[in-house]
């Protein structure tokens, strides 16, 4: 690693940007860079990371696709630095001529959409020229308003999200996240969440009820109860990927969107993400139950990612077929209560695990 003075000497092209990775805030953090020869220096508070040029990967991200996303992939799992337009320039101005490709690219997305956007706005404008007819519009769209603002808010709001509704949790029950326990679903959960956006966080918490949850931003929270319930390795896994898979589908997210109210949607779809928007969101999402056609995408997802990581996805349906019995019981397990579990969705499952390739999978080591 080069010395503060050799970077100096051989830095240029000064941006800053914010800053997620494995080892980092979930929030991300913010990062001073400079270009160097080959190389890309970034400085966050006392912490140096040298990049190589031929490491980076580089696109449009973010609302809009107004933010620049610079990625690679380091020892402990895949960093993303987003830059917003200011940075983006001076980013792109020094860049070396290698990345001139990824940089090309990037603008000739950003610009397809901007074009597509002003248009957009353009007409809207005129047919929104009446007061009224523009209220009746949005009371109209909401729905599809709050799916699109959804699909394009930037992976730190949904980190704002995520660290929010951990507040709550961490305020109601005792979350451990070096126990053997939280070990042994850290361990399952990361390999069903290979190149994620997100920064996953794993949590077992005090808690005797079986039940379990994924927040935006990659929070996961599994009750004690719920790994005691559980058999086997595969059945903790097939909780584990349905609940990523709601994140990865940004179900939480687009559900929060929509129970903000119209001021907030609105504020969201001009790009506007506020630290108070991220509190009155993540307020929203405690004890939040999903539709009929999320629980469904949750659990196609799951099955998927369960086969992709080399486990077997039988855990899934499996599991959920055994809290299922308890349905007549006085009590529902607090996951059916949230993930209501159909004789439709059960059929569905073993529909859809029956389509899966055969194949043979090694048990999952299991420690609770």
């Amino acid at each position: 690693m080069k010395s503060d003075t050799e970077v100096s000497g051989a830095a240029r092209g000064a941006f800053a940007g914010r800053l997620f990775g494995p080892d980092l805030p979930g929030a991300g953090v913010l990062a001073e860079c400079r270009w160097g020869a080959g190389v890309v220096y970034l400085r966050c508070g006392e912490r140096r990371i040298d990049v190589a040029v031929a490491r980076l990967y580089i696109e449009a991200a973010g609302f809009n696709h107004g933010q620049t996303r610079v990625s690679w992939a380091g020892e402990g799992g895949d960093y993303a630095l987003f830059l917003e337009h200011g940075a983006a320039q001076a980013f792109a101005a020094a860049a070396p001529a290698e990345l001139a490709l990824g940089l090309r690219a990037a603008g000739q997305t950003r610009r397809g959409l901007e074009h597509r956007f002003r248009l957009g706005w353009a007409v809207l404008g005129g047919v929104l020229a009446a007061p009224l007819l523009a209220l009746m519009v949005f009371l109209a769209k909401a729905d599809d308003i709050a799916d699109w603002v959804a699909e394009h808010v930037p992976p730190e709001f949904e980190a704002q999200l995520g660290d929010g509704v951990l507040q709550q949790t961490r305020a109601q029950s005792k979350l451990s996240d070096d126990s053997p326990a939280a070990k042994t679903v850290r361990g399952i959960g990361e390999r069903l969440v290979p190149g994620s956006r997100h920064h996953y966080r794993w949590f077992v918490a005090d808690n005797p009820e079986i039940n379990a949850f994924a927040a935006p931003g990659g929070v996961v929270v599994v009750n004690a109860g719920l790994i005691a319930a559980v058999d086997n390795g595969e059945e903790l896994a097939g909780v584990l990927a349905h609940e990523v898979s709601h994140v990865e589908l940004r179900h939480s997210v687009k559900a929060a969107v929509k129970m903000l109210g119209l001021r907030a949607l609105w504020s969201l779809a001009l790009g506007d993400y506020s630290g108070t928007l991220a509190g009155e969101a993540a307020a929203q999402l405690t004890g939040l139950k999903f539709s009929r056609d999320a629980e469904a995408q949750a659990d196609l997802e799951g099955l998927h990612r369960l086969a992709a990581a080399g486990i077997s996805p039988a855990g899934m349906p499996s599991f959920f077929a055994k809290l299922a019995e308890k349905e007549g019981a006085a009590k529902l397990p607090a996951l059916l209560s949230t993930h209501p579990l159909s004789e439709d969705r059960r059929e569905r499952l073993q529909t859809e695990l029956a389509a899966l390739p055969k194949r043979d999978y090694p048990p999952l080591p299991f420690q609770k």
